[in-house]
């Protein structure tokens, strides 16, 4: 037996990790520990072509072509092709979370069903193990009990509540044209993201940024708790909004809405990163991957953590460096891998901001041609879910 390490998260980049090490490692002994049996969330994930292959191991065997087939619908060569396009897909966590099992288990890594909030657990589990890696999220337990609560610098860029919720069938998108002439009559900047359908129904995330007013009179939403499009401590405004944009879908992309499927939630939008990726602890390597190490916003956070996920399986997989090496060059890579997600996670906020200016302004003047008739909104006000 090989290696020994041991990976706490067993989310998409837990997995992902832990499937590069392997592939590296042939021999590694790897152990994965998941709280959850079933991946609690369902929404859509923008994937990137590049965020699979920088960094990352290829073997060109039949488990690496059934994932990408499954995820990207189309062969290495061609996930190669695409990433140089800048292209991306936008598919469900749990579809993806699915192929990553199905190519964890064909490559014999056993993921355990366990909640791990300690160290001192993991140390008595595997004494002998000297590699441990925290995937386990935004609100990492290890993170914490390793470095403490000012472990992790945060920088909030936006407030947003997110509607996600099922159609029928096939939805579609607006075209951009139907999505700025909708947004300007909004009090609040909204953009969709429309998943694949499967098994007859298709996701479809509504995100909408508001201000800060907005989101502090609504009341605590997560996606474990959320609220309901009838609920009456929606904000006036934002209900508004909400109708008016599931009334133009149900007219201008013909989408037909599921009762009863809508999960609204709020959440702050933050640059966050924790000031080291790796410690030292009882002669031990803790790492830190994913969002337990660093978040950022604009469908960033999971291709960021594929990214350092590839290149943390890189730096423990060299045989030849000591422990200490491994440590300082994975904190060595924090501040690069930093700057870059920060700096187009700043950029994108920028833009975004800008857009949202030129709506309003744009809705108010008198000379303005791109916006929806009288009729039209007439129709928008008797459409949309109940």
């Amino acid at each position: 037996m090989g290696t020994e390490y041991v990976v706490t998260g067993g989310g998409p980049v837990g997995l992902w990790t832990a499937i590069q090490i392997k592939k590296r490692q042939p021999d590694a002994d790897i152990t994965v520990y998941e709280r959850y049996q079933e991946y609690k969330r369902s929404h859509v994930l923008k994937l990137e072509n590049l965020s699979m292959l920088l960094y990352a191991k290829q073997s060109g065997d039949a488990h690496e072509q059934r994932f990408f087939d499954a995820v990207l619908g189309s062969s290495l060569k061609k996930a190669f092709w695409g990433a140089a396009g800048g292209k991306s897909v936008f598919i469900r966590t749990n579809a993806l979370e699915s192929a990553l099992k199905q190519y964890a288990r064909a490559l014999d890594i056993p993921i355990c069903y366990e909640r791990i909030n300690s160290p001192e657990t993991l140390i008595t589990k595997h004494p002998n193990c000297t590699n441990f890696i925290a995937a386990d999220g935004a609100h990492s337990a290890l993170r914490q009990a390793l470095m403490g609560d000012d472990a992790v610098k945060n920088f909030p860029l936006q407030y947003v509540v997110e509607l996600k919720y099922e159609a029928q069938g096939a939805a579609k998108a607006l075209s951009n044209r139907a999505q700025y002439k909708t947004n300007k009559l909004l009090s609040s900047m909204a953009f969709e993201y429309v998943g694949k359908e499967k098994n007859g129904q298709a996701p479809v995330s509504l995100r909408f940024f508001v201000d800060e007013a907005t989101y502090n009179a609504m009341p605590e939403a997560s996606f474990k708790d959320p609220l309901t499009l009838n609920d009456p401590r929606l904000p006036q405004n934002f209900a508004d909004d909400l109708a008016t944009y599931l009334s133009v879908r149900a007219n201008k992309a013909k989408e037909q809405f599921i009762d009863g499927s809508e999960k609204i939630s709020k959440l702050t939008l933050s640059l966050y990163r924790a000031n080291k990726f790796a410690v030292q602890h009882e002669d031990r390597n803790w790492y830190l991957v994913g969002d337990a190490a660093m978040g950022v916003p604009y469908f960033r956070s999971l291709n960021a953590g594929m990214i350092i996920g590839s290149q943390l399986s890189y730096i423990v997989t060299q045989d030849n460096w000591a422990q200490n090496t491994k440590i300082n060059t994975y904190n060595a890579c924090r501040p690069l891998d930093v700057a870059w997600e920060f700096t187009a996670a700043s950029m994108k906020n920028a833009a975004l901001c800008g857009y949202d200016q030129f709506r309003k302004v744009s809705a108010k003047v008198p000379w303005e041609f791109m916006k929806w008739d009288s009729e039209e909104r007439n129709n928008f006000k008797k459409l949309g879910p109940k």
